[in-house]
């Protein structure tokens, strides 16, 4: 496809089904499933949304009634050239497909080539741990829209084992996870494998937590309790595979096992002493208390597999324990009596048992695939079979209502309500965000988000996080301008009319009489009628005074108001609605405010002769006061008090800016402009978020007096502020990436259902988006303390001492929540000083809160952290004090001591001298005897030059005679053979002086190499690696890699005698590598760095050995290198790759001339 884009030059711009190219468009990328983050989508902004007047006929600068005049789908009107420029694309289309599908069609010479080979070389897929006879279902091309609720955590993560069996929740936050591997944890920030004494070995099968908050653990070597972070080991279930545990009440646990025998454990602790002072004295160790059930162990029924029975779940309900097992079915336990249930139908396979909160008991067990094996037995000798058709169930989770979660293995999880499957899971329908369809474990925790284990890690799915819908299949009825909520039903003004939402079939309906008109606002007048504001009149309920609803047969009708007017320059475009004191007034744009009365609208303000930019009123609102606030397009924002009208200086600086919306109360003025949210509180107006268009704002329901509120932008999602007493205003984004159909909201709703349950709408200009916000605090806890040394969370709870001179700090806290991802947490910080004045604070995502240059003194830290939907934790404090200066006693000393130093110092300046006078002796014989020693060295070397050319011109020369004289004998001498001796012939005698000649030749190239001296140093280093593994025994020969930089000899600026010795440290070096190692590979290379040094590196892939050893046993090998090396006054160290073996590396410095 790219090189098809390449030959015709256009890029092509893959587009969901539904979305057009001349629109908005969003693009989606599947990004790996490996994180625990949200699904990240980006998202082009669309480039029109407000209509706006050709170009091509008009370059004069908008007015503002031209730039807020809307269109129909919010599409500037179409003109001449805009529909020829369609045409064009239109073609260019065209003709791209054209030419795709020939490309195509016409098999090339390398495609015929590449399909067999393609065929022959396709890889064999690798073995799944959970083999099933269909084949895993391929995610989709196109990711799904609600993959934002989805995260994972997998071995890349930290997991000791991608295989989950059971998952739980501490009180602290900290998810747990029992693994293939053991035991894992997630706090928040990361993934850690549990290792600590006390936890049995082996497989983690079964997690749970008490109402202390202690965690259960079971493994197939035995069971643990784990508190006040320590570990204590049940020894009456050493080497018992615990399959299941139950924690009916307080410091009690029930667990099965595979070995027929059901554990009852208690435990109990003794008081801690009143003079404990060591954690250890404090938290005194727990002493168990176990009885088996029974007496003596369940043998299994099954005549393929007889012996223990296994016992597979547990669950107590009516003061009745009842266990699942494989083979015996469900059996009960009633005071030590074991009782088979014979129901009908019966499953002698279990594997999961739970109780909802309707006290129903749910049985989980094997079946074919393509079955329901879930049923509820609460009637315990008639189970009913549920619907849905899960295969083999493994595991079912109490969910967070009357719901229950059921794990399968080959069919996904199921999410069954009132005892009928609401959702299903699987690989395929999520489009890969649960990574497998083998489901072991699930879990719901405190914040409803619910955790899968399955044979791939651990898959995290938040049903309340953003879920998109379109109302229509119309785009202009998915832009919604406005949202309005009555007695219990939804309302959308839209650019294609008003809609209203039926929960019961969930589905929208419009409203025939608005029609496609564009709905800029909906809202009650004082009567209680509906209002309905549009870019063609205002509508309001004629048969039904109030917004009560029954969809169908008596849906309200609607009435247009008439204008007041007939010279109404815009139109009569209504653009909002607002009620003071009993009194409606809209905003009716390029016209001004009108108060209607009964089906009566009159204008009053502003005056007919006023200024023409007065009229462009945008939004209206009210105050604390009871004032009628008036939000205009370039004007700024006016307050009328229902005679006259005034201003406010401290808003000034708002004018020139489209004012979208305003909320207010007694004491504070939100302000939604075209830069940005503002609020005005006690005269002073501050600015908090900028540079966003914020189209709608509300306040939360709940919170009052405007703590916290939401802002729906146009192009930048939504906000969401609180306003802290300690820390100010804080802000949260949401956006595409968290699940926002688009990027451009206009309207936004806050409301509660039956259950006070908070959720928020948002109208976008791509349908609406739900959200429910979190309520559940985060927990906060101090991961890192450090002055000169880490201090322990102990240590805060008396305060810490920080010693003169320390006056820094550095503290490191973790937030966990489970619906709010690392980087999405938001960390404020507050230093106090001992009056409790403020002196530092701080408000942003880094998770660090340093502090440096303290005077001394007492202090106090104050933390908190803050949740994507900006809820605080509990706040985190601790004091520390830092030490002043003490009293200079040691000054004082020194002082007493000044003469008594004096003297020293005098006698001390004689010795210095006499000292250094020894020491520059000292260098200068070292510096003689380095000389000497290159000088003997470069006399060796002269030495071995004469020899070499003494055996190569003597010893060679005699040889070749000798050679000569063996071919003049005759080739075959068995009549001059002596008795008792073989008969030899010349050629034989002839090889073995070939052979001679060919040593003295070695030794010759050993003793005085030619390379170095004829072609350079880099020639001679790669020679004598060849050389090396030439003459290596057969089983210590390696493959060899040599390289060096391009003219390495010209830019080298070492004497022969440094270069020799080089070459006699490298030959050294593989030496050893030949003797040692055992190497199979070995890396030599030769560079100059940019410091003008030379560096020679020898990397091998042998036995790697530390250098701090070689130096304790070092043979002659390693003691010539390093003195040949302090002889050039070069550098030699050895060290451990990375992938095995060893580095070798030399360092020259002043290699390279100055030119």
């Amino acid at each position: 496809m790219k090189r098809f884009e390449k030959i015709i030059g256009t890029d092509f711009t893959w587009l969901k089904p539904g979305e057009n190219n001349l629109k908005e468009c969003s693009r989606g990328s599947a990004a790996a499933h490996g994180e625990a983050l949200p699904h990240r989508r980006i998202h082009s902004k669309s480039l029109s949304v407000e209509a706006e007047p050709p170009l091509s006929k008009s370059k004069r600068k908008l007015t503002a009634s031209q730039r807020l005049t809307a269109l129909c789908g919010g599409i500037a009107a179409s003109t001449e050239n805009n529909g020829r420029r369609k045409l064009t694309t239109c073609a260019t289309s065209l003709l791209t497909v054209f030419l795709l599908s020939a490309y195509c069609l016409l098999p090339s010479a390398s495609t015929r080539g590449l399909l067999p080979r393609a065929q022959n070389e396709m890889p064999s897929p690798p073995a799944q741990p959970s083999p099933s006879a269909l084949p895993s279902p391929s995610p989709s091309a196109t990711p799904p829209a609600n993959l934002h609720q989805w995260g994972a955590v997998t071995l890349f993560h930290g997991l000791p084992s991608d295989r989950v069996h059971a998952i739980a929740q501490t009180p602290d936050g900290v998810m747990w996870f029992a693994t293939d591997g053991g035991l894992a944890k997630y706090d928040g920030r990361r993934t850690q494998a549990v290792i600590a004494d006390g936890l049995p070995s082996g497989r983690v099968l079964a997690l749970k937590t008490d109402e202390d908050g202690a965690l259960w653990i079971g493994t197939d070597n035995g069971a643990a309790r784990f508190a006040n972070e320590k570990f204590d080991p049940i020894k009456e279930c050493e080497g018992k595979v615990i399959t299941a545990i139950i924690s009916p009440q307080r410091g009690r646990a029930i667990m099965a096992s595979e070995n027929g025998v059901i554990f009852d454990c208690q435990t109990k602790r003794e008081a801690p002493s009143r003079i404990a002072v060591t954690d250890a004295e404090r938290n005194p160790p727990v002493i168990f208390t176990v009885r088996t059930i029974p007496d003596q162990p369940l043998q299994s029924s099954d005549k393929d597999h007889p012996g223990l029975l296994k016992i597979t779940s547990l669950a107590l309900l009516n003061n009745t324990l009842y266990a699942g097992t494989q083979s015996r079915g469900l059996i009960t336990i009633d005071n030590g009596e074991v009782k088979e249930i014979q129901s009908r139908p019966r499953s002698y396979f279990i594997n999961a048992l739970e109780t909802d909160s309707r006290g129903r008991l749910w049985v989980g067990a094997k079946g074919r695939g393509e079955e329901s094996s879930l049923f509820d037995q609460t009637d315990l000798m008639k189970p009913a079979k549920s619907n849905p058709a899960t295969g083999p169930v493994t595991f079912i989770a109490r969910g967070a209502g009357d719901d229950i979660w059921v794990a399968t293995d080959g069919r996904g999880a199921f999410h069954v309500a009132d005892g009928k499957p609401a959702e299903r899971f699987s690989f395929q329908e999520t489009g890969g965000a649960l990574r497998s369809d083998h489901v072991f474990a699930v879990f719901v925790d405190r914040e409803e988000v619910v955790w899968f284990g399955t044979d791939k890690g651990v898959c995290r799915y938040d049903p309340h996080a953003i879920r998109a819908e379109n109302i229509s299949a119309d785009a202009g009825a998915n832009y919604v301008r406005a949202l309005f909520s009555a007695n219990g039903h939804l309302f959308a003004g839209t650019n294609s009319g008003l809609f209203v939402y039926d929960a019961n079939l969930r589905k929208w309906h419009s409203h025939a009489e608005i029609g496609r008109r564009i709905v800029y606002a909906i809202g009650k007048a004082a009567k209680g009628n509906a209002l309905v504001a549009t870019s063609s009149g205002l509508f309001t309920t004629r048969d039904n005074p109030g917004v009560s609803v029954s969809l169908g047969t008596n849906e309200p009708a609607f009435t247009r108001l008439p204008a007041s007017s007939d010279n109404l320059p815009q139109g009569d475009s209504v653009r909002a609605i607002a009620t003071v004191n009993g009194v409606t007034y809209i905003a009716t744009y390029g016209y001004g405010v009108e108060k209607l009365q009964a089906s009566q609208r009159s204008l009053v303000w502003p005056e007919p002769s006023a200024d023409a930019r007065l009229r462009e009123v945008t939004t209206l609102a009210t105050d604390g006061t009871d004032r009628l606030l008036i939000g205009t397009a370039t004007s700024g924002v006016f307050f009328f008090d229902g005679r006259q009208t005034s201003t406010d200086n401290s808003l000034d600086s708002l004018k020139g800016e489209a004012i979208w919306s305003i909320v207010a109360d007694a004491s504070a003025v939100w302000i939604g402009t075209g830069k940005g949210l503002f609020l005005l509180q006690s005269n002073q107006l501050k600015e908090i978020i900028a540079g966003v268009t914020a189209r709608d704002v509300v306040i939360d329901l709940a919170n009052d007096q405007s703590k916290q509120l939401w802002c729906a932008t146009a192009g930048d999602g939504i906000f969401k502020v609180t306003l802290d007493d300690q820390f100010g205003a804080i802000v949260s984004r949401m956006d595409v990436e968290q699940g926002l159909p688009s990027q451009r909201a206009f309207a936004i709703l806050p409301e509660r259902n039956d259950q006070e349950a908070e959720s928020v709408i948002i109208g976008t200009n791509r349908g609406i988006a739900r959200y429910e916000p979190d309520r559940i605090a985060p927990t906060l806890s101090p991961e890192r303390i450090i002055s000169k040394r880490i201090h322990t969370a102990d240590e805060l709870r008396s305060g810490l001492q920080l010693d003169y001179p320390q006056n820094t700090l550095l503290l490191d806290v973790t937030a966990n929540s489970s619906r709010t991802f690392p980087e999405q947490f938001q960390y404020a910080f507050a230093l106090y000083d001992a009056a409790g004045h403020s002196i530092r604070r701080k408000v942003s995502h880094d998770t660090q809160f340093p502090i440096e240059g303290l005077k001394p003194g007492k202090y106090k830290i104050v933390a908190r952290a803050f949740t994507k939907d900006l809820v605080p934790s509990q706040p985190l404090s601790f004091a520390f004090t830092v030490a002043g200066a003490p009293f200079p006693w040691t000054s004082t000393a020194l002082g007493v001591l000044l003469l008594l130093s004096l003297i020293a110092l005098a006698w001390g300046y004689f010795q210095n001298r006499r000292i250094h006078r020894t020491s520059a002796e000292l260098a200068a014989a070292n510096r003689d005897l380095a000389s000497a020693r290159l000088q003997l060295a470069n006399e060796t070397e002269a030495e071995r030059r004469r020899i070499a050319r003494d055996l190569h011109d003597q010893t060679l020369a005699d040889l070749r005679n000798l050679a000569l004289l063996v071919d003049q004998l005759p080739a075959t001498g068995a009549n001059d053979v002596r008795p008792n001796r073989a008969p030899s012939r010349p050629t034989v005698l002839r090889s073995e002086i070939e052979s001679i000649s060919q040593e003295v030749r070695r030794i010759c190239e050993d003793l005085s190499p030619s390379a170095l001296e004829n072609v350079g140093l880099s020639a001679a280093l790669q020679f004598a690696l060849a050389h090396a593994v030439e003459h290596a025994a057969p089983n210590c020969r390696f493959a060899y890699e040599f390289t060096c930089d391009d003219g390495l000899d010209e830019k080298l600026n070492l004497p022969a005698s440094t270069q020799i010795q080089i070459y006699r440290i490298a030959q050294e070096a593989l030496s050893n590598i030949c003797r040692h190692s055992g190497a199979r590979h070995v890396k030599m290379k030769a560079t100059l760095s940019a410091d003008s040094a030379f560096e020679l590196g020898i990397e091998d892939d042998g036995r790697g050995f530390a250098e701090s050893a070689t130096r304790k046993n070092s043979g002659r090998g390693l003691a010539n290198i390093r003195a040949r090396a302090s002889m050039i006054d070069a550098k030699v160290e050895w060290s451990k790759s990375d992938a095995g073996g060893t580095v070798f590396i030399l360092h020259k410095n002043e290699a390279i001339s100055a030119s």
